[in-house]
Formats: structure tokens, sequence, C-alpha cells
């Protein structure tokens, strides 16, 4: 929406003719507590993320729905554990044969990692590639006896293809790729403690240490110590066996199957001294039964409520302190999640499947509420049929050509209708959509569709206020928040009650985050389209950022980059993924029919 428009949407809220009851008011109302002082950001180490629950929670039993768990209240909480480096020692000490010793040096040759248990671990070595067990596909483990030793494992997962397919499809990588999986693998056999290690890829030229930090935030400890070192401390350990790193996984790679081996003669002793808080958080849940012959099964409306508080991990400023309102992400999509509470309320004669409203807490930290919630549903997943995620819609704005409302829906692949429905559903409202196949993605509806629930994800793209302090109820398109509610209202209406539940489509994997929430960033706002395979376009470049500075423009499409072919958003991701944080990229990028290459460092 221009600015002008905006402004006088604003007016038109702030207008004393409004009625009591128009939406538009309550949803102002709603969005200007969520992002204003009195919730300080709702983040996780705030009160003000409780004062925002009891709004929701409010709100929902106000609206008509009801408890949806045992003790009678709206929470299902849960508890976010938070390490922190303590005062003590901190080591990885190698022996080998002949009684060689390596005492590594923290944060040169090694670093804890922000996952890892407290305190001490002796065993031998053993290296299970990039720890992956994934059945009878790929298992790092089979045969691998790592009961009492410390394993030391790749990040990320083989590059390998089977034919002209990889071995690991995008939704594998969303499995088994992150740390915590790979942690979970090794202790689920006794290992004594973990090493992680980059691969080729995450290494680059500099082989950086990933620091505590790096994890610290994911609201997961393990039961062991976990640290990384460098490839170089591996290829001391291998070399008298004639090995290296490299080595190994280029036969993983060629191959597609495990080289796990011993490390034969040497044993590491380790200790990580932390400390842990926990800090007790909540999703807050309400429920609308449903009535007639598909009563029993379930549709979740859902929508994350916290945000970065005062300057915690994810925001773009580090070390700012001031408050991140954070009024699109994701007031926005709690506020749109209560004005549907509230028709849905009113409607008591509903018929159909039951509806689930969920504000899920622990988002920024990596889908915590969502993934709590999956684990230890409240109503079996098995009969739930579909996931609707509002994340960040405030910033409803018109396509510039069309001149038509302009948001990303995600997950229109996740189910063989799906894409149908939207359409159909759009009727009336004449949205310009971009849309994603893939089910997964950075928000809350990815914990649902590696469940086998079909999703789909609204979002009105991205900006430079995201994740700072900037991003104010002040700068919020209201209408286009309750547009999109109305769109959601018609897709729920037809999911809930049609007879034939939609029917779930595996392989729908991948990310549309676009380089904004995490891994290096160039200062782009992405286009979201992945039927156009011309490559990314790019709908705007961020003053001062990386791009900019590159000669990159907006309108540019990105087709390449580091040489390696980029047709739309899902290819920019899987390159971005593996580059690093001050390393020169050439990017190369079709302008007005010219191809122009550009150099870009990412930051």
């Amino acid at each position: 929406m221009s600015r002008f428009r905006l402004g006088f949407a604003l007016l038109l809220l702030s207008s004393p003719f409004l009625r009591a009851d128009d939406p538009l008011d309550k949803m102002k109302a709603d969005l200007f507590y969520l992002a204003g002082e009195e919730c300080e950001g709702r983040g996780l180490k705030t009160n003000g993320l409780n004062k925002a629950a009891d709004l929701i929670a409010n709100t929902f039993k106000a609206a008509g729905l009801k408890s949806a768990v045992a003790d009678g209240s709206y929470f299902q909480p849960f508890v976010v554990k938070e390490s922190f480096l303590a005062e003590g020692a901190q080591k990885v000490n190698l022996t080998g044969p002949d009684n060689a010793k390596l005492e590594l040096a923290l944060n040169k040759q090694f670093c804890v990692c922000g996952l890892t248990g407290k305190g001490t671990a002796t065993g031998k070595l053993v290296f299970a590639g990039f720890g992956v067990s994934a059945d009878k596909k790929y298992d790092d483990y089979a045969g691998l006896d790592v009961a009492g030793k410390v394993v030391v494992v790749m990040r990320q997962v083989p590059k390998a293809k089977v034919g002209d397919k990889p071995l690991f499809s995008d939704e594998d990588v969303q499995k088994y790729a992150p740390l915590t999986t790979k942690i979970t693998e090794a202790v689920k056999r006794k290992a004594a403690a973990v090493i992680f290690v980059n691969d080729a890829d995450m290494a680059g030229k500099e082989d950086r240490l990933m620091g505590f930090e790096y994890a610290q935030d994911s609201g997961i400890t393990s039961d062991v110590p976990v640290f990384q070192v460098r490839r170089e401390v591996v290829d001391a350990l291998l070399k008298p066996a004639g090995k290296s790193l490299g080595d190994i996984e280029k036969t993983i790679v060629a191959e597609a199957k495990p080289q796990s081996i011993e490390i034969t003669g040497w044993s590491a002793t380790t200790e990580a001294t932390i400390g842990i808080k926990e800090l007790n958080i909540k999703n807050v849940v309400g429920v609308l039964e449903g009535n007639g012959p598909l009563a029993n099964e379930t549709v979740v409306l859902g929508a994350h409520y916290d945000h970065l508080g005062r300057g915690e991990t994810g925001t773009k400023l580090r070390g700012n302190t001031e408050i991140h309102y954070g009024a699109d992400d994701n007031a926005s999509g709690t506020t749109g999640l209560l004005e549907l509470a509230r028709r849905y309320g009113a409607n008591k004669n509903r018929q159909g499947r039951r509806l689930v409203f969920i504000a899920f807490s622990g988002e920024e930290r990596g889908l915590l509420g969502s993934l709590y919630y999956t684990k230890h549903p409240l109503f079996p997943l098995k009969d739930t049929v579909a996931m609707l995620n509002m994340d960040m819609i405030g910033r409803v704005r018109p396509d510039e050509k069309s001149k038509q409302d302009n948001i990303f829906v995600g997950g229109v692949g996740s189910a063989k209708n799906f894409e149908q429905i939207l359409d159909e559903s759009n009727k009336d409202l004449n949205f310009k959509f971009d849309k994603g196949k893939s089910g997964t993605g950075p928000s809350d509806h990815t914990s649902f569709y590696l469940e086998k629930v079909p999703v789909y994800f609204f979002f009105s793209k991205d900006h430079p206020e995201y994740h700072t302090p900037k991003d104010k109820p002040e700068t919020i398109n209201i209408a286009g928040i309750k547009k999109i509610a109305d769109l959601v209202e018609i897709m729920t209406n037809r999911i809930s009650t049609t007879p034939d539940r939609p029917e779930y489509v595996a392989g729908m994997g991948g990310s549309i985050s676009g380089g904004s929430r995490g891994g290096p960033k160039i200062g782009v706002m992405p286009g979201y389209d992945e039927t156009d395979t011309r490559g990314m376009a790019v709908e705007n470049v961020i003053p001062g950022g990386p791009a900019e500075k590159g000669g990159m423009k907006k309108g540019d499409r990105i087709t390449a980059i580091a040489g390696k072919p980029v047709k739309n958003v899902q290819d920019y991701m899987k390159v971005m993924g593996g580059a690093k944080k001050g390393e020169e990229l050439e990017f190369e990028v079709l302008r007005e029919e010219k191809k122009v290459k550009l150099k870009v460092i990412p930051q």
C-alpha cells in the first residue's frame, strides 16, 4: 500500500464516526496493544509476552471459544531451556597413538556449541559421517558402535545423487540437517559427547567455528557435551590412516553410501561448563467443536505471537536493546487470528469440522511452540485435515503492474486441491497471488506439514523494518489484515465442510525465506513466484545493503550465483545456504533482457 493510502486508512481508523463494533476498530486495538510498549516486543525474556497471552486467551473466551486443555485454561505451557557459558573449564583434549597429546585452543581450534549439555566426557573417537540415520535410504550409524564414545559428525547432509535425483530432498534436509537432530541420533545410541565439523560447503575458505551464541537460543540443550572443531583437527587424526576428511566426504557424495569409521588409536577428554536457565512460555489454544458427521476432524488456524523483545536473538541490530515491537512480525497474524475467532465464535449453528485456534510462542527461536504442539497435540494429528498459518500479513501492498493487492501464499502444493481452493476463494477479493508449492518454510506451518498435515502459509512479504525496532503498528495496513482474514475465512469454510478431506502431497519441502531469516544476507526483497523460472525477481533493494553496493537494482532477476543457476527463490535459498558472510560472490542478473554480472559481499 502506498504511503498516502496507508495514512488515509489509519486516519479512518482513528475517526470518531467509526461504529463501536466495527471489526477494523477492534483489530486496530488488538494490534496496537500487542505491538505497544506494554507488551515489550513479546520476547521470551519479557513479561510483555504473558500480557499478550492474556489478551489472546481473554479474546478467545469472550468470543465463545472453549478451553482445549485439562486445567480449563487456554494455555499449553512448555519450557525453553536457555544455556549460557559459565565460569570454569571448557576443553577438548585429544590423546593418540604413542600417547600423543593435542590440547585444542578454545575459539581457535574448537568452540563449545550452544546446544551443549554440561559436564565431562571421555571416550574413543568415532567418525559418523553426517550423523544421518534415514532408514534404508542412508544410515551413517549402520554397523557403527558409538556407545560410550565421542562421535564426530559433519554438518548438513550429503549432496549425493541417485541417478539424476538428489539423495536427500529439500524435505529431507529440513528433517535431517538440524544440529538438534544429529545430536539426538548420537545420544539415542548412547554417545558420550558430540563434536561437529563443517562439511566442505559450510567450511568454505575460512572454516569458521559457529560459536556458542549460534545455537544458544534454540530452546534445546543436550544431555551430553557438544563442541565444534576445525576440519584441520580431524584431518590430523585421520592422517596416520592415510585418509582425509575431504576424501571421505567426496566418496560419500560419489557413492551415496556412508563411510563411517573408528578413528583408530585416538580418544577425547571433553568438558563444558555452562549454566541453564528455564523460560516458562505457552501456546494459547481455543476450540470451537464441530457439528455433524465431520465433527471429529480438525482444522487448525494459527499465528505466532512472540517476537524479539528488547533485541533478543534474531534482531538485525545485534546489541540493540530497544523494544522490537513486531507489529508485522507477528502482531499482524495474531490480530487476524483474533478477528477470525470472533467471527466463528459468533456463528452458533456452524456445521462441519472442529476449529482449533492456536497462537504459538517460541517461533522466533525455531518454531518451538508449533513443534511442541505437534509432539503433544490436543487433538489427534491423524484427524487434523489442514493448518492455515498467518505470519506477517500486515504489509499488504498493490502489485505495481496490476494494482491488485499482492500477497504470497505458500503450501499450495501440500494437498492436491489446495491451489484450486485458493483461486476459487479469491473470486470476489481479487488478490494477485505469488504462490509457493512448498509446505515448509520459516514459520509454524512447517511443523504440521512434516507431520503429514496439508498447510497454507499467508505472508504479505518482506520489508526493511523486519526484525528491527521500526516494525511499529503505525506502519501496518489494518484493512489489509482484514482482507486476508476474509480470504482465510472463505477457505476455512470450504475446508471445514467439504466431506472429502484434503489429500496430503509428500515431497513439497523447501524454504521460502528468501534469505531474510537466517544465513548470509544481501539486502533484497525477493520475489516468491515459483512458477516463473527465469530467475528470482528482486522486488526491492535495501538502501546501503550489500546488493545495492554491488550495483543490484529493483527489477533485476537473479539468474546465477557463483556460477550456479538460479531459476526461482528455491534455487536462490539453496545456493545462499552454502554462502559465507564476508566472501564475495558473483551474481548474474537479467536486467531489461540483458545479462549483467555483479560482485556482492553477503553480510
